[in-house]
Order: structure tokens, then sequence, then C-alpha cells
């Protein structure tokens, strides 16, 4: 029973990959596991699942992931098939596409935001 927890347990730790402070990665980065990036990245990544920015985490280049959660600096364009999160210090310059924004007291967002399945029915705009 022991090993059957162990390896369960291996398996969401080994899920998750890690860009280090001090490490710097240029290119594109395509998962389907979770990453957390606290170095820095001149590139783009794409993930099915959740992508987290450290506090010294930058990124120059686009995102393409489920859920995005944001403390450091991204300059490049976001799509978030769920939810980013702007943490209080956190800083964005780019377009984002998402479903649901949060931006805490202290983020900076510099762009433009579309939320495809949130905007209004047109034809009900006409009937008022």
């Amino acid at each position: 029973m022991a090993d059957k927890k162990q390896t369960s347990l291996d398996q969401v730790v080994s899920s998750i990959n890690r860009i280090c402070e001090n490490t710097k990665i240029t290119g594109i980065i395509e998962t389907t596991g979770d990453i957390r990036i606290d170095g820095t990245l001149d590139g783009s990544v794409v993930s099915t699942g959740r992508v987290v920015i450290g506090l010294k985490g930058k990124i120059k280049g686009d995102l393409h992931c489920a859920c995005i959660d944001v403390s450091g600096k991204i300059k490049g364009n976001i799509i978030a098939n769920d939810v980013l999160i702007l943490k209080e210090k956190s800083v964005l310059v780019g377009e984002i596409t998402v479903q649901k924004l949060i931006i805490e007291s202290g983020a900076t967002f510099n762009g433009l935001c579309k939320m495809p399945n949130n905007e209004p029915d047109s034809n009900n705009n006409e009937k008022k």
C-alpha cells in the first residue's frame, strides 16, 4: 500500500516542471504538465496545465495555457483557457485572451484584454 501512495506522489511531483532563479532559457517550452518559472525565459510557453511565474520570474514571449498565476514580469501575449491571476507586484505588458481575470491591488497591466465567452449578445443589445 505504501508503494502505491509513493508512486502516486512521485507522478505528481514529476509532472511539475521548474525553471529556477538564475537560470535563463531561450526557446519554446511545451509541456502537458504544470510549470513554475522563477528564472528568465526569452521565448514561449505552451502548456495544457498551470503556469506560475514567480516573483523573480521574467518572460519575454507568448504563453498559451489552461491557467496562469503571475507574480513576476511578462512582456508578451497570453491565452489562458481558464483564469489569469495578476498578483500584487506583477507586471504584464501585452494582449490577453482569458475566461476569467483577477488583478490584485498593486499589479500593473498595460495592454488589451479579450474575454470571448463573456461578450454580450449583440441581439440583446439591439432590443434595449
